[in-house]
């Protein structure tokens, strides 16, 4: 990393510490993930856990905030690529078609590109954080619609993972059965680490809305602690 980028870093960390210290919310924005991205994620969830003395959770939270932010960059990058090859992503043959395309062509290499596309189309993954003493709430937004089948299969693969609490017996019956993919893995990560802290995983929601996707983790840190569902009759 450059001098340049160093001070870059620092000056945003300390931006993420002084909002942290004198408040209860923050949000954080990006296009894609990088390796700067990720340190702040890092630096923000540390401060966050260190200020409401429950800096036992950073490793498992990090784990599962990393995969949310880059699961949301990727359907950003998807849309896009959607979007290149004059396909409806909301079309059945088309999402066919184009994501046997997208699986076949796609790399890091265009994941920089599609980064870069996804902030001249207006296309972000905000990272917003609220917490006091009570507890934590993290929601992860990508601004981009979700295919139907998508939605369904991430439903699938989100309650097939409840029943499980190790990642190793999940992926072995899921490639018994012919579908091992990145993303129910994802998934199953986020539930199974959750279970592991001992943090009931049904504080864990993918809410779906025509124009975002909202990815929300709830943790307690008291019986105060009042989750949105209990707040709000749609989600």
């Amino acid at each position: 990393m450059s001098s340049d980028n160093s001070i870059i870093l620092q000056k945003i960390n300390e931006n993420i510490e002084i909002a942290v210290k004198n408040g209860r919310y923050l949000v954080l924005k990006t296009h894609r993930m990088t390796d700067t991205v990720e340190k702040h994620i890092q630096y923000a969830l540390e401060s966050i856990l260190k200020k409401t003395e429950h800096e036992r959770y950073i490793h498992s939270l990090y784990t599962i905030l990393k995969e949310l932010v880059i699961n949301g960059c990727k359907a950003n990058q998807k849309r896009i690529f959607f979007d290149d090859k004059g396909l409806n992503i909301l079309d059945p043959e088309d999402y066919q078609k184009g994501i046997e395309e997208y699986k076949k062509h796609f790399s890091e290499e265009m994941a920089i590109e599609y980064g870069k596309k996804a902030k001249q189309k207006g296309l972000y993954v905000l990272i917003d954080f609220e917490f006091d003493e009570n507890g934590l709430r993290i929601e992860v937004i990508n601004n981009s619609t979700i295919a139907p089948q998508e939605e369904k299969a991430m439903r699938e693969k989100l309650k097939k993972a409840m029943g499980y609490n190790d990642l190793a017996e999940f992926y072995m019956d899921q490639a018994m059965q012919g579908d091992a993919e990145g993303a129910g893995l994802g998934l199953a990560l986020v539930i199974i680490l959750l279970k592991g802290e001992g943090i009931d995983p049904n504080y864990f929601r993918i809410i779906i809305d025509k124009d975002k996707t909202i990815a929300r983790l709830e943790i307690p840190f008291t019986d105060k602690f009042v989750s949105k569902r209990q707040t709000r009759k749609i989600v």
